[in-house]
């Protein structure tokens, strides 16, 4: 019988240095087949980790073996008699070794737990517990959710129980995810109001309420898909069908009403072509973008279009889609996106890898700053072209710039430190340092706090330099030709 032995002798290199040599020993029948060295930084990542005990003559009958490090100061909680696959999935283990028999796996589990309690203590005990919402760049309170009702708060209702009606509303409310919602709704509003052609009253009620219920018909189907998901991340715990306040087939029905509702108030109260982007975006939110989450990096870009639409429903309220400053709009909330979801998920991508969702943040660091930089830098033609296409008067361009700049600098600073990160250099010399690590925290959290104050600011100043604004406020007419004297 094979059996392989894994010998981690974890050494700390030097008193500065952040990772630690790892040497793996695999023995058959007592003869040595072969021994690697790995360097393994307490970030997670493994050089040259590329380990097939099977790939020699002699062992070639053997299943292959898979094994995979996490940070050594969580090996401090093994106990001897966990299983290494028990012990990977609890993620408390230093390493996963998959076997063909279950004996071999005990005994590979025996050997590395007692090595564990004794000699892995390599890195710093984690100063903050696994519940930890550090890493986030804004509050969440995390609430636990193993007690979730047998009955949602709607069946618990038709079954005759006392509930108030905020008991009811609260949970139906939070799946229409309220403060996104609202900020959809403000972008169409802003691109209605910079519409070249004036709207009326009604339209503009119309098209408030509409944006609004297609909105959350859009949230309340991606919440209807993902509770399992959702129910793996911290800040998502607390979503009424992931606490079973609403069951999924509810949520559908919920967004079922809400968004047909929406559209049709879109179509009679506005027009045809506002109902058709609203209803286009419930699509591409809800199931396109939601099925790319867990399936490729392209899903952010599509999230991006999601966000575009919105300007353009406004403008189409009262204004023609023809017109370039429709697409200017569009363009400065697609752009908006990237430095802002891509710095968000730079502090929360070790919770969407544990959701299982596909994110650049994780599947290449750089990819991820490099994009969050260079669509910062495109809000500045974005914003020339605003006023070049007479949506806003020649000073906007200053203006913009202040806000654009500031953006662009916190983007290029989370940039250039994930270069210095993945350089080659530093990868020669054992890997990012924690400290550099936690700067590019830093300047993530930062960037991310730049595009929250940003986009709204410069929407704002948009209004406020609206082309001929300030002509109508002081009565001057660029239409009307002076008095000639005779």
């Amino acid at each position: 019988m094979r059996t392989s032995l894994l010998s981690p002798c974890l050494k700390q290199i030097s008193a500065n240095s952040n990772h630690s040599l790892a040497s793996i020993t695999s023995y058959s029948n007592g003869s040595l087949i072969s021994k690697r060295h790995f360097y393994y930084y307490s970030n997670g990542l493994l050089n040259n980790f590329s380990t097939n005990f099977g790939s020699s003559s002699k062992s070639s009958d053997s299943n292959s073996k898979n094994v995979q490090f996490i940070p050594n100061y969580r090996m401090m909680s093994l106990t001897p008699s966990n299983s290494i696959r028990q012990s990977h999935i609890s993620t408390s283990t230093a390493a996963t070794v998959n076997e063909s028999t279950s004996e071999s796996t005990n005994q590979t589990g025996s050997v590395i737990a007692k090595m564990a309690k004794t000699t892995l203590a390599c890195h710093p005990q984690s100063s903050s517990n696994d519940s930890s919402t550090s890493h986030i760049p804004f509050e969440v309170k995390s609430k636990s959710v193993s007690n979730i009702p047998q009955k949602s708060i709607l069946q618990q209702i038709l079954n005759g129980e006392k509930k108030t009606f905020k008991q009811l509303k609260d949970p139906y409310l939070a799946l229409t995810k309220p403060n996104l919602t609202f900020l959809i709704m403000l972008s169409s509003i802003c691109s209605y109001a910079l519409a070249p052609q004036s709207g009326s009253v009604s339209e503009f009620i119309f098209l408030t309420t509409g944006t609004l219920l297609a909105s959350g018909a859009a949230n309340a189907i991606n919440m209807a898909r993902e509770p399992n998901f959702d129910k793996q991340m911290q800040r998502t715990q607390s979503r009424p069908v992931v606490k079973g306040l609403v069951t999924p087939n509810e949520a559908f029905a919920f967004a079922g009403i809400t968004g047909t509702l929406g559209c049709t108030i879109l179509y009679f109260g506005v027009n045809p072509v506002v109902s058709a982007l609203g209803f286009l975006n419930i699509v591409l939110y809800s199931w396109v973008y939601t099925s790319l989450k867990r399936k490729s990096i392209l899903n952010t870009w599509v999230g991006a279009v999601v966000g575009a639409i919105p300007p353009l429903m406004g403008w189409a309220t009262c204004s023609s889609l023809a017109e370039p400053g429709a697409w200017c709009l569009a363009l400065l909330l697609y752009a908006w996106q990237f430095p802002h979801f891509n710095t968000l998920s730079h502090n929360i991508k070790g919770e969407y890898q544990k959701a299982g969702y596909v994110m650049t943040a994780f599947k290449n660091p750089m990819l991820n700053a490099r994009v969050a930089l260079r669509y910062s830098l495109m809000m500045f033609p974005i914003c020339f072209g605003m006023s070049y296409f007479g949506v806003t008067d020649p000073y906007f361009i200053i203006d913009s710039s202040v806000l654009n700049g500031w953006l662009t600098y916190m983007s290029f600073k989370f940039w250039w430190q994930q270069k210095q990160n993945y350089s080659s250099a530093v990868k020669l010399a054992g890997g990012p340092t924690k400290e550099m690590i936690d700067l590019s925290n830093v300047y993530a959290k930062k960037t991310f706090w730049s595009s929250i104050w940003q986009l709204p600011v410069v929407l704002v100043l948009a209004m406020l330099h609206k082309k001929g604004q300030w002509d109508r406020l002081f009565g001057f007419n660029e239409n009307e030709t002076p008095l000639s004297s005779n």
